[in-house]
């Protein structure tokens, strides 16, 4: 296809235009199900960690809790400050600190870049 006149060029435009916002609007559909899918993973693996903390829930669904833990991994850097020997560590105050001014460094460190 020669572009000898600018009908062609209309014609074009009028067949690549919309494939290019159907692909924008496809890609930004994706990203915010992907937004939406780690939001919800973080919810689950939540839940799984307050069963855990919880001090009145039976042994049964704790050792459930932790065997599902597994399954996050992304999340293992979190779950080895939190539990210490298989126990939820008793200097909760200081751990907390620590972890928020790793956050905060974090922060910095991405505001640099």
């Amino acid at each position: 296809m020669s572009f000898s006149s600018y009908q062609d060029w209309i014609v074009w435009g009028m067949v690549v235009l919309p494939l290019i916002v159907i692909a924008w609007a496809l890609t930004w559909r994706v990203l915010i199900e992907a937004e939406r899918n780690r939001h919800e993973r973080y919810r689950r693996f939540y839940s799984v960690m307050e069963q855990l903390s919880r001090s009145d829930s039976e042994t049964a669904a704790k050792m459930a809790a932790a065997y599902e833990l597994r399954n996050y991994r992304e999340y293992a850097d979190i779950v080895a400050k939190v539990f210490v020997d298989g126990r939820m560590r008793q200097d909760t105050t200081l751990a907390l600190k620590q972890e928020l001014t790793e956050t905060l460094k974090h922060i910095e460190r991405a505001k640099t870049h």
